[in-house]
Protein backbone atom coordinates (compact mmCIF):
# COMPACT_ATOMS: atom_id res chain seq x y z
CA UNK A 1 0.00 0.00 0.00
CA UNK A 2 1.58 3.77 -1.33
CA UNK A 3 2.51 5.46 1.76
CA UNK A 4 0.78 8.81 1.19
CA UNK A 5 -2.89 6.52 1.82
CA UNK A 6 -1.54 4.41 4.55
CA UNK A 7 -0.97 8.01 6.12
CA UNK A 8 -4.44 9.04 5.07
CA UNK A 9 -6.36 5.83 6.34
CA UNK A 10 -3.93 6.39 9.98
CA UNK A 11 -5.27 10.14 10.11
CA UNK A 12 -8.70 8.99 9.65
CA UNK A 13 -8.75 6.54 12.01
CA UNK A 14 -7.14 8.67 14.77
CA UNK A 15 -10.00 11.74 13.53
CA UNK A 16 -12.71 8.81 13.98
CA UNK A 17 -11.01 7.85 17.55
CA UNK A 18 -10.86 11.21 18.33
CA UNK A 19 -14.79 11.45 17.46
CA UNK A 20 -15.28 8.61 19.10
CA UNK A 21 -13.79 8.90 22.02
CA UNK A 22 -15.34 12.41 22.53
CA UNK A 23 -19.03 10.65 22.32
CA UNK A 24 -18.71 8.27 24.90
CA UNK A 25 -17.53 11.41 27.22
CA UNK A 26 -20.44 13.32 26.52
CA UNK A 27 -22.58 10.12 26.55
CA UNK A 28 -21.67 8.38 29.30
CA UNK A 29 -18.69 10.15 30.78
CA UNK A 30 -21.35 12.75 31.86
CA UNK A 31 -23.50 10.47 33.50
CA UNK A 32 -20.48 8.77 35.28
CA UNK A 33 -19.23 11.64 36.94
CA UNK A 34 -22.73 12.31 38.06
CA UNK A 35 -23.06 8.98 39.76
CA UNK A 36 -20.01 9.09 41.22
CA UNK A 37 -20.54 12.35 42.73
CA UNK A 38 -24.18 11.38 43.93
CA UNK A 39 -22.41 8.31 45.47
CA UNK A 40 -19.71 10.01 47.36
CA UNK A 41 -22.05 12.89 48.43
CA UNK A 42 -25.00 10.38 49.45
CA UNK A 43 -23.28 7.14 49.51
CA UNK A 44 -25.78 5.87 46.36
CA UNK A 45 -25.84 6.50 42.87
CA UNK A 46 -28.90 8.31 42.88
CA UNK A 47 -29.51 11.60 44.72
CA UNK A 48 -32.51 10.80 47.20
CA UNK A 49 -35.91 10.91 46.31
CA UNK A 50 -37.15 15.32 46.96
CA UNK A 51 -40.87 14.36 47.44
CA UNK A 52 -39.57 11.99 50.00
CA UNK A 53 -38.75 14.89 52.14
CA UNK A 54 -41.61 17.08 51.64
CA UNK A 55 -42.93 19.02 54.18
CA UNK A 56 -46.38 17.23 54.50
CA UNK A 57 -44.42 14.13 55.50
CA UNK A 58 -43.46 15.83 58.69
CA UNK A 59 -39.84 14.21 58.48
CA UNK A 60 -41.98 10.95 58.69
CA UNK A 61 -39.15 8.34 58.43
CA UNK A 62 -40.56 5.56 56.24
CA UNK A 63 -41.06 8.12 53.09
CA UNK A 64 -37.36 7.78 51.46
CA UNK A 65 -37.44 4.20 51.21
CA UNK A 66 -40.87 4.34 49.86
CA UNK A 67 -40.38 6.49 47.26
CA UNK A 68 -36.98 4.57 46.88
CA UNK A 69 -38.57 1.38 46.22
CA UNK A 70 -41.21 3.14 43.98
CA UNK A 71 -39.27 4.89 41.06
CA UNK A 72 -37.41 1.52 41.39
CA UNK A 73 -40.53 -0.89 41.31
CA UNK A 74 -43.44 0.44 39.62
CA UNK A 75 -44.00 -0.09 35.98
CA UNK A 76 -46.51 -0.13 33.63
CA UNK A 77 -47.20 -2.21 30.59
CA UNK A 78 -49.91 -1.87 27.46
CA UNK A 79 -53.13 -3.13 28.24
CA UNK A 80 -55.90 -2.72 25.28
CA UNK A 81 -58.28 0.18 25.13
CA UNK A 82 -56.76 1.73 28.33
CA UNK A 83 -53.17 2.34 27.15
CA UNK A 84 -51.25 1.00 29.78
CA UNK A 85 -51.93 -0.78 33.51
CA UNK A 86 -50.04 -1.36 36.39
CA UNK A 87 -47.22 -4.33 36.50
CA UNK A 88 -47.88 -6.35 39.73
CA UNK A 89 -45.00 -5.68 42.49
CA UNK A 90 -44.26 -6.96 46.13
CA UNK A 91 -41.62 -4.75 48.38
CA UNK A 92 -41.75 -3.43 51.83
CA UNK A 93 -43.56 -0.92 51.11
CA UNK A 94 -46.29 -0.96 48.93
CA UNK A 95 -47.70 -3.73 46.75
CA UNK A 96 -49.40 -4.32 43.95
CA UNK A 97 -50.91 -7.49 42.90
CA UNK A 98 -51.40 -10.24 40.20
CA UNK A 99 -54.30 -7.78 39.02
CA UNK A 100 -52.27 -4.50 38.34
CA UNK A 101 -53.73 -2.85 41.74
CA UNK A 102 -53.24 -1.66 45.29
CA UNK A 103 -54.82 -3.82 48.03
CA UNK A 104 -57.46 -2.80 50.23
CA UNK A 105 -58.31 -3.86 54.16
CA UNK A 106 -60.27 -7.46 53.95
CA UNK A 107 -60.91 -7.32 50.05
CA UNK A 108 -59.53 -10.90 50.66
CA UNK A 109 -61.90 -11.95 53.31
CA UNK A 110 -64.90 -10.60 52.06
CA UNK A 111 -68.18 -12.64 51.52
CA UNK A 112 -70.40 -12.51 48.49
CA UNK A 113 -73.03 -11.01 50.23
CA UNK A 114 -70.56 -7.62 51.08
CA UNK A 115 -72.07 -4.41 48.90
CA UNK A 116 -68.92 -4.33 46.03
CA UNK A 117 -67.69 -0.51 45.99
CA UNK A 118 -65.11 -0.11 43.18
CA UNK A 119 -62.66 3.13 43.01
CA UNK A 120 -61.70 4.54 40.05
CA UNK A 121 -59.14 7.28 39.29
CA UNK A 122 -55.00 8.11 38.79
CA UNK A 123 -52.32 7.82 40.57
CA UNK A 124 -54.16 9.85 43.31
CA UNK A 125 -56.91 7.69 43.60
CA UNK A 126 -53.90 4.74 43.28
CA UNK A 127 -51.96 6.25 46.10
CA UNK A 128 -49.01 7.29 44.74
CA UNK A 129 -46.89 8.56 48.16
CA UNK A 130 -48.99 6.38 50.39
CA UNK A 131 -48.68 3.18 51.87
CA UNK A 132 -51.06 0.23 51.44
CA UNK A 133 -53.07 1.29 54.71
CA UNK A 134 -53.09 4.84 53.54
CA UNK A 135 -54.45 5.15 50.42
CA UNK A 136 -57.86 6.89 49.76
CA UNK A 137 -59.85 3.29 49.06
CA UNK A 138 -58.27 1.78 51.81
CA UNK A 139 -59.36 4.16 54.26
CA UNK A 140 -63.17 4.27 52.56
CA UNK A 141 -62.71 0.36 53.12
CA UNK A 142 -61.96 1.07 57.05
CA UNK A 143 -64.67 4.18 57.64
CA UNK A 144 -67.09 2.23 56.03
CA UNK A 145 -66.49 -1.14 58.21
CA UNK A 146 -66.17 0.79 61.42
CA UNK A 147 -69.85 2.39 60.82
CA UNK A 148 -71.56 -1.19 60.61
CA UNK A 149 -70.84 -1.83 56.44
CA UNK A 150 -70.21 -5.04 54.87
CA UNK A 151 -68.25 -3.79 51.88
CA UNK A 152 -65.38 -4.57 49.87
CA UNK A 153 -63.38 -1.78 48.74
CA UNK A 154 -61.49 -2.44 45.41
CA UNK A 155 -58.79 -0.02 44.16
CA UNK A 156 -58.84 0.41 40.69
CA UNK A 157 -56.86 3.28 40.53
CA UNK A 158 -54.37 3.45 37.81
CA UNK A 159 -51.12 5.87 37.16
CA UNK A 160 -51.74 8.37 34.98
CA UNK A 161 -55.29 7.24 33.89
CA UNK A 162 -57.85 10.03 33.38
CA UNK A 163 -61.82 9.71 33.17
CA UNK A 164 -62.24 8.42 29.90
CA UNK A 165 -59.66 5.78 30.53
CA UNK A 166 -61.61 5.07 33.49
CA UNK A 167 -64.56 4.84 31.67
CA UNK A 168 -63.60 2.31 29.50
CA UNK A 169 -61.94 0.41 32.44
CA UNK A 170 -65.71 -0.02 33.61
CA UNK A 171 -67.09 -1.10 30.23
CA UNK A 172 -64.51 -3.90 30.01
CA UNK A 173 -65.25 -4.72 33.45
CA UNK A 174 -68.67 -4.85 33.60
CA UNK A 175 -68.38 -7.10 29.77
CA UNK A 176 -66.22 -9.23 32.10
CA UNK A 177 -69.22 -9.71 34.26
CA UNK A 178 -67.83 -8.19 37.41
CA UNK A 179 -69.83 -7.08 40.19
CA UNK A 180 -70.66 -4.09 40.74
CA UNK A 181 -72.80 -1.78 43.76
CA UNK A 182 -70.95 1.19 43.96
CA UNK A 183 -68.80 3.12 40.95
CA UNK A 184 -66.28 5.65 43.42
CA UNK A 185 -64.36 7.91 40.20
CA UNK A 186 -61.62 10.67 41.55
CA UNK A 187 -60.77 12.94 38.59
CA UNK A 188 -59.62 16.07 37.89
CA UNK A 189 -55.92 16.77 38.33
CA UNK A 190 -54.98 14.12 34.75
CA UNK A 191 -57.98 15.74 33.55
CA UNK A 192 -55.52 19.60 33.65
CA UNK A 193 -52.91 17.71 33.76
CA UNK A 194 -53.04 16.31 29.96
CA UNK A 195 -54.58 19.50 29.00
CA UNK A 196 -51.67 20.98 29.86
CA UNK A 197 -48.90 18.57 28.52
CA UNK A 198 -51.18 18.42 24.64
CA UNK A 199 -52.99 21.58 24.36
CA UNK A 200 -56.27 19.91 23.95
CA UNK A 201 -58.86 18.10 26.02
CA UNK A 202 -59.48 14.48 25.99
CA UNK A 203 -56.07 13.26 25.61
CA UNK A 204 -53.71 10.51 27.54
CA UNK A 205 -50.02 11.53 29.16
CA UNK A 206 -47.04 11.01 26.63
CA UNK A 207 -49.78 10.85 22.91
CA UNK A 208 -47.29 12.08 21.30
CA UNK A 209 -44.79 9.11 22.28
CA UNK A 210 -47.42 6.74 21.69
CA UNK A 211 -47.57 8.41 18.23
CA UNK A 212 -44.50 8.39 17.55
CA UNK A 213 -44.12 4.39 18.96
CA UNK A 214 -47.16 3.16 16.71
CA UNK A 215 -46.01 0.39 14.51
CA UNK A 216 -42.50 0.75 15.52
CA UNK A 217 -41.42 -2.94 14.84
CA UNK A 218 -42.91 -3.08 11.36
CA UNK A 219 -40.68 -4.04 8.41
CA UNK A 220 -41.94 -0.38 6.82
CA UNK A 221 -40.97 1.74 10.05
CA UNK A 222 -37.44 0.00 10.40
CA UNK A 223 -35.44 3.27 9.44
CA UNK A 224 -37.58 5.19 12.07
CA UNK A 225 -36.22 1.90 14.36
CA UNK A 226 -32.61 2.17 13.74
CA UNK A 227 -32.92 6.42 13.91
CA UNK A 228 -35.06 5.49 17.66
CA UNK A 229 -32.59 3.26 18.73
CA UNK A 230 -29.21 5.81 17.87
CA UNK A 231 -31.46 8.59 19.44
CA UNK A 232 -31.84 6.16 22.62
CA UNK A 233 -28.17 5.74 22.56
CA UNK A 234 -26.31 9.03 22.12
CA UNK A 235 -29.16 11.50 23.04
CA UNK A 236 -26.97 14.32 23.67
CA UNK A 237 -24.79 13.92 20.85
CA UNK A 238 -27.21 14.04 18.47
CA UNK A 239 -29.45 17.20 19.83
CA UNK A 240 -25.68 18.90 19.71
CA UNK A 241 -25.47 17.78 16.20
CA UNK A 242 -29.13 19.39 15.66
CA UNK A 243 -28.49 22.94 17.65
CA UNK A 244 -24.83 23.31 15.55
CA UNK A 245 -26.14 21.83 11.89
CA UNK A 246 -29.98 23.63 12.50
CA UNK A 247 -30.92 20.40 10.43
CA UNK A 248 -33.94 18.13 11.32
CA UNK A 249 -34.02 14.66 12.10
CA UNK A 250 -37.25 12.87 10.38
CA UNK A 251 -38.31 10.09 12.45
CA UNK A 252 -39.73 9.21 16.18
CA UNK A 253 -38.44 12.28 17.53
CA UNK A 254 -39.33 14.22 20.86
CA UNK A 255 -42.65 17.07 19.95
CA UNK A 256 -41.69 20.46 20.65
CA UNK A 257 -43.74 20.96 24.07
CA UNK A 258 -46.72 22.57 23.82
CA UNK A 259 -47.07 26.93 24.33
CA UNK A 260 -49.26 27.77 26.58
CA UNK A 261 -49.30 31.21 25.66
CA UNK A 262 -50.55 30.66 22.33
CA UNK A 263 -53.63 28.65 23.13
CA UNK A 264 -56.82 29.88 24.08
CA UNK A 265 -57.19 28.57 27.71
CA UNK A 266 -60.59 29.42 29.13
CA UNK A 267 -61.93 27.47 25.70
CA UNK A 268 -59.87 24.95 26.83
CA UNK A 269 -60.81 24.52 30.16
CA UNK A 270 -64.77 24.58 28.74
CA UNK A 271 -63.76 21.51 26.51
CA UNK A 272 -62.32 19.97 29.34
CA UNK A 273 -65.24 20.21 31.33
CA UNK A 274 -67.78 19.05 28.66
CA UNK A 275 -65.43 15.85 27.85
CA UNK A 276 -65.93 15.00 31.52
CA UNK A 277 -69.26 15.65 31.67
CA UNK A 278 -69.74 13.57 28.74
CA UNK A 279 -67.87 10.62 30.28
CA UNK A 280 -70.36 11.26 33.54
CA UNK A 281 -72.98 10.53 31.11
CA UNK A 282 -71.64 7.38 29.52
CA UNK A 283 -70.80 5.92 33.41
CA UNK A 284 -74.74 6.99 34.49
CA UNK A 285 -76.22 4.99 31.53
CA UNK A 286 -73.85 2.29 31.99
CA UNK A 287 -75.27 2.24 35.69
CA UNK A 288 -78.84 2.49 34.73
CA UNK A 289 -78.20 -0.93 32.57
CA UNK A 290 -76.18 -2.99 35.28
CA UNK A 291 -77.64 -1.63 37.96
CA UNK A 292 -75.25 0.15 40.44
CA UNK A 293 -74.45 3.44 41.79
CA UNK A 294 -71.86 5.81 40.25
CA UNK A 295 -70.66 8.43 42.81
CA UNK A 296 -68.36 11.02 40.73
CA UNK A 297 -65.61 13.46 43.31
CA UNK A 298 -64.08 16.32 41.42
CA UNK A 299 -60.32 16.45 43.48
CA UNK A 300 -58.66 18.65 44.70
CA UNK A 301 -55.72 21.00 43.16
CA UNK A 302 -52.33 22.62 44.54
CA UNK A 303 -53.95 25.39 41.96
CA UNK A 304 -56.29 26.80 44.48
CA UNK A 305 -54.51 26.16 47.24
CA UNK A 306 -53.39 29.40 49.26
CA UNK A 307 -51.43 29.93 50.81
CA UNK A 308 -49.38 27.41 49.95
CA UNK A 309 -46.15 26.21 52.26
CA UNK A 310 -42.63 26.19 50.50
CA UNK A 311 -42.31 23.36 49.25
CA UNK A 312 -45.88 23.56 47.32
CA UNK A 313 -44.83 26.74 45.80
CA UNK A 314 -42.02 24.97 44.70
CA UNK A 315 -44.14 22.22 43.66
CA UNK A 316 -45.88 24.89 41.32
CA UNK A 317 -43.17 25.75 39.76
CA UNK A 318 -41.24 22.60 38.45
CA UNK A 319 -41.35 20.61 35.82
CA UNK A 320 -42.42 23.67 33.21
CA UNK A 321 -41.08 26.47 31.39
CA UNK A 322 -44.47 28.33 31.83
CA UNK A 323 -45.50 28.17 35.48
CA UNK A 324 -47.53 31.17 35.21
CA UNK A 325 -49.71 29.89 32.48
CA UNK A 326 -49.87 26.17 33.71
CA UNK A 327 -51.27 28.03 36.95
CA UNK A 328 -54.07 29.86 34.80
CA UNK A 329 -55.18 26.75 33.20
CA UNK A 330 -55.43 24.94 35.96
CA UNK A 331 -57.30 27.91 37.76
CA UNK A 332 -59.70 28.59 34.51
CA UNK A 333 -60.22 24.39 34.78
CA UNK A 334 -61.02 24.57 38.64
CA UNK A 335 -63.63 27.54 38.01
CA UNK A 336 -65.09 26.25 35.09
CA UNK A 337 -66.14 23.22 36.99
CA UNK A 338 -67.24 25.22 39.91
CA UNK A 339 -69.51 27.23 37.99
CA UNK A 340 -70.95 24.54 36.05
CA UNK A 341 -74.89 24.16 36.76
CA UNK A 342 -75.08 20.50 35.18
CA UNK A 343 -72.37 18.85 37.66
CA UNK A 344 -73.64 20.83 40.22
CA UNK A 345 -77.18 20.46 40.47
CA UNK A 346 -75.84 16.26 39.39
CA UNK A 347 -76.51 15.09 43.57
CA UNK A 348 -73.87 12.20 42.58
CA UNK A 349 -71.42 14.68 41.42
CA UNK A 350 -69.66 16.21 44.24
CA UNK A 351 -67.27 18.76 44.25
CA UNK A 352 -64.04 18.41 46.40
CA UNK A 353 -61.66 20.90 44.68
CA UNK A 354 -61.52 23.56 47.75
CA UNK A 355 -61.48 21.16 50.54
CA UNK A 356 -57.24 22.21 51.06
CA UNK A 357 -57.93 25.78 50.07
CA UNK A 358 -57.67 27.29 53.03
CA UNK A 359 -55.41 25.10 54.72
CA UNK A 360 -52.57 26.58 56.16
CA UNK A 361 -50.51 23.43 56.50
CA UNK A 362 -48.77 21.28 54.47
CA UNK A 363 -50.70 18.36 52.22
CA UNK A 364 -49.12 18.65 48.87
CA UNK A 365 -46.35 16.21 48.54
CA UNK A 366 -45.50 17.57 44.57
CA UNK A 367 -47.55 18.95 41.66
CA UNK A 368 -50.29 16.54 42.53
CA UNK A 369 -50.25 14.32 45.28
CA UNK A 370 -51.52 14.40 48.99
CA UNK A 371 -49.58 13.08 51.57
CA UNK A 372 -51.56 10.04 54.15
CA UNK A 373 -53.15 12.92 56.08
CA UNK A 374 -54.27 14.53 53.03
CA UNK A 375 -55.72 11.47 51.37
CA UNK A 376 -57.54 10.82 54.84
CA UNK A 377 -58.97 14.50 54.51
CA UNK A 378 -60.42 13.32 51.03
CA UNK A 379 -61.72 9.93 51.87
CA UNK A 380 -63.64 11.43 55.04
CA UNK A 381 -64.93 14.22 52.87
CA UNK A 382 -65.87 11.07 50.42
CA UNK A 383 -67.29 9.15 53.24
CA UNK A 384 -71.22 10.48 53.53
CA UNK A 385 -72.24 10.10 50.18
CA UNK A 386 -70.41 6.83 49.86
CA UNK A 387 -71.61 5.25 52.76
CA UNK A 388 -75.60 6.69 51.69
CA UNK A 389 -74.99 4.88 48.44
CA UNK A 390 -73.74 1.82 50.43
CA UNK A 391 -76.92 1.49 52.79
CA UNK A 392 -79.19 1.83 49.94
CA UNK A 393 -77.21 -1.21 48.16
CA UNK A 394 -77.66 -3.17 51.23
CA UNK A 395 -81.35 -1.94 51.20
CA UNK A 396 -81.81 -3.21 47.50
CA UNK A 397 -79.67 -6.65 48.62
CA UNK A 398 -82.68 -7.45 51.13
CA UNK A 399 -85.28 -7.01 49.16
CA UNK A 400 -84.04 -9.68 46.41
Amino acid sequence: MPPVILRSLLALWHVVGILLVAVLVVEFGVDGWRRLSRYLRYRRPTPPDRTAAADAYGGADWSAAYFDEFRRGVRVEWKPYVEWWQRPFCGAQLRIDERGLRPTPGEREATPEAVRVLCFGGSTMMGMGARDDHTIAAILARRLGERGHRVVVTNYGQLGHNSTQETITLQQLLKAAERIDVAVFYDGVNEMACAEQTGRADAVFDQARRRQEFNLLYSERRRDLMLAALMATVPRTLRRLRQLTGLPLSGPVAMPPVDLTQIDLGRLARDVIAVYRCNLRLARALANAYGFTPIFFWQPAIASKAPKTADEERWAREHIRDPASRARLHSAIIAERRRCRELDAAGDAIDLSALFDRWTGPVYIDLYHLSEAGNAAVAEAMLPAVAAAVAAAERRRQQE
